[in-house]
């Protein structure tokens, strides 16, 4: 194994936003003045509101929050932080109070977030200021120490939260970036630079067992590399992290890597192929030339499995439900369904059980397909898919849409439970 490490301590802070922290349950405990128990806040970029659902009935309440055109949502212990599309101002929540707290402004527009596992402490990349900025929410206070990440773009937040992954934009193609990502330790707010050949446009991350032990998704072709006029085939990148070094295992090819999601020993990764590296013959479920795949790999001998067939698209949600792995892709290529009026859309469905594949269909009046966020309901069969810009609500067992289904006004984005 190699070991690559390029040290940039910054100046050494304590903030109250390191990923351990305690929190106090005796807010959850207070009335909600939406008086649901079970919660999920839906996004509407196009109306400018965070409406709150209740997740047990499937029905929008009354209960809304102003934002500026919101997207993404994230949220933990009570805290809630929402992204607004081409804005520099992110909206924090109190889960309890069902209230905005702050709305902080950073220096540019905000193209993600993440937040801390105490839920105390929100960070931003800004792309086009090749920054990474942070903020207390307890206070709506923007930390003054901002990390110069060139092309800052995505996010990724360790499950205990001592780890934060930023990737730069993988359509920069701006040397070293097309060959580093950055490891944040978020308790001495300091960083380190991990720079090897075998990285190829990393787009994202996933993390496995523990925070020091990532995967690192290389989109390489998909995201426009390539050698001698073939697309670089993509690849996976076992990384262990110990203190400030990062050692890389050999890549795991696959034929597509832009989204992945750990489950016990297996890693699932979704993709794209391009060019040379697109599979054949995948069957009248998946047009040639148009699919997607799904590769799972096992992470304790580091070898992939063969790849299923897929939508094709620009992947970047799943979600793990009942033995199901829900993989949701943008910009797809829409296939005529089996009834009138019907197409299959972004959305891919798979059973860990016995590898079979389901592709739901949808009206062919939608506008758009593709899918923005995957939220499953704790304690029911039930996910809801933002998807269209709509919301459609999955029995989980059957796969099919529930007999209880939503008429979103406007354009739904993202969807998150803040309620267990």
């Amino acid at each position: 194994m190699r070991k690559y490490v390029l040290v940039a301590w910054v100046a050494l802070v304590t903030l109250t936003i390191a990923g351990c922290g305690s929190y106090n349950a005796s807010s959850s405990q207070k009335p909600k003045p939406s008086g649901l128990t079970k919660r999920v806040l839906l996004s509407n970029q196009q109306t400018g509101v965070v409406t709150v659902m209740d997740a047990q009935k499937d029905a929008l309440s009354t209960k809304t929050f102003g934002v500026t055109a919101p997207t993404k949502i994230v949220t933990s212990k009570g805290t809630t932080g929402v992204m607004g599309s081409g804005s520099s101002t992110v909206t924090i929540i109190d889960n309890a109070t069902e209230a905005v707290t702050f709305s902080p402004v950073f220096a540019d527009t905000v193209n993600d977030i993440t937040m801390s596992t105490d839920g105390k402490g929100l960070w931003v990349a800004e792309r086009n200021n090749n920054a990474v900025q942070s903020v207390d929410t307890t206070s709506g206070t923007i930390f003054p120490i901002t990390f110069h990440i060139t092309n800052a773009n995505h996010l990724v937040m360790s499950p205990n939260g001592t780890k934060l992954l930023v990737f730069p934009d993988p359509q920069a193609q701006v040397a070293p970036n097309t060959h580093t990502f950055y490891v944040f330790d978020t308790s001495s707010v300091s960083f380190i630079t991990v720079t090897d050949p075998s990285l190829d446009q990393p787009i994202s991350g996933v993390f496995g067992a523990s925070d020091t032990q990532i995967f690192i998704l290389n989109c390489a072709g998909e995201c426009g590399t390539s050698t001698g006029g073939v697309p670089n085939p993509p690849s996976v990148v076992p990384v262990t992290l110990n203190g400030f070094t990062a050692a890389l295992g050999t890549p795991i090819p696959v034929p597509g890597a832009t989204a992945g999601l750990f489950n016990g020993s297996s890693l699932y990764v979704a993709g794209t192929p391009q060019g040379a590296n697109a599979l054949t013959g995948p069957g009248p479920a998946c047009p040639l030339s148009r699919c997607g795949t799904l590769t799972v790999i096992n992470t304790g001998s580091l070898t992939a499995g063969t790849p299923v067939p897929i939508t094709d698209g620009l992947h970047q949600t799943m979600a793990l439900v009942n033995n199901k792995v829900y993989i949701g892709a943008a910009t797809c290529t829409v296939d005529p369904g089996t009834a009138a009026n019907s197409v299959r859309g972004c959305l891919t469905i798979f059973n860990t059980g016995n590898s079979s594949t389901v592709f739901p269909e949808e009206s062919s009046f939608r506008q758009n397909f593709d899918v923005t966020g995957l939220q499953p309901i704790s304690g029911r069969n039930v996910i809801y898919i933002v998807q269209g810009g709509e919301l459609d609500i999955f029995d989980t067992t059957t796969d099919a849409k529930t007999a209880t289904q939503i008429d979103v006004i406007g354009k739904a984005v993202d969807a998150v439970l803040i309620d267990p």
